[in-house]
């Protein structure tokens, strides 16, 4: 049997730390990783073990993603979720992101699936606020919503997109193999070229 839940009811949400006086600076050394808001609307698709180091003060280390949380923009004209299932270092969320710890009723995957969806999307485009730059607050993306169906069926939702979400990464990965090896190709006959003239 499926329900709509208001997000408030079903997750806690809060947004990232803003560094008002000066933003956190790569350091191969650092002691956490840094999403910014860059890395949540980006084409390609996201690697949680590949985002810039940077240093921070321990008591930032408490606003950490947890796995299971969800991660959407707050501000823009691109509102997709990501699903945090952990990585090699801490994950700092910084700047214009909103997390939401989803509670024991909603999985994080269907969340992101459902977030990411057309039709919700449009629902999210009618809570934006500002004009020339749009934002998605908090207190929007809390009345949200959701459609809850029993958690068999939203976790096996979950796990069909999850699928689809590796196809994804894995046809992206053949394209960029594809574009190097034109790329080699060409180099050598270039230089092939160039020995017979």
């Amino acid at each position: 049997m499926k329900s709509i839940c208001s997000l408030n009811d079903l997750a806690e949400v809060h947004t990232a730390v803003v560094f008002r006086d000066q933003a956190p600076q790569e350091h191969p050394e650092g002691n956490v990783r840094a999403l910014a808001i860059r890395d949540v609307v980006s084409s390609t698709p996201m690697s949680w073990s590949e985002l810039t180091r940077v240093a921070v003060a321990e008591k930032y280390r408490a606003n950490c993603l947890q796995v299971g949380d969800v991660v959407i923009p707050s501000r823009g004209d691109y509102y997709r979720a990501w699903h945090f299932t952990g990585a090699d270092l801490p994950v700092l969320p910084v700047g214009q992101l909103n997390v939401i710890r989803p509670a024991a009723g909603l999985d994080a995957g269907y969340l992101v699936w459902f977030l990411n969806l057309p039709t919700t999307g449009a629902k999210l485009k009618h809570m934006l606020t500002g004009t020339s730059i749009k934002a998605l607050t908090k207190t929007a993306l809390q009345t949200l919503e959701v459609d809850l169906p029993d958690m068999g069926r939203q976790r096996h939702i979950a796990e069909i997109d999850e699928l689809a979400g590796r196809i994804a990464a894995i046809r992206h990965r053949l394209t960029e193999l594809d574009t190097i090896e034109v790329a080699q190709m060409a180099d050598l006959l270039s230089h092939r070229g160039g020995d017979h003239a």
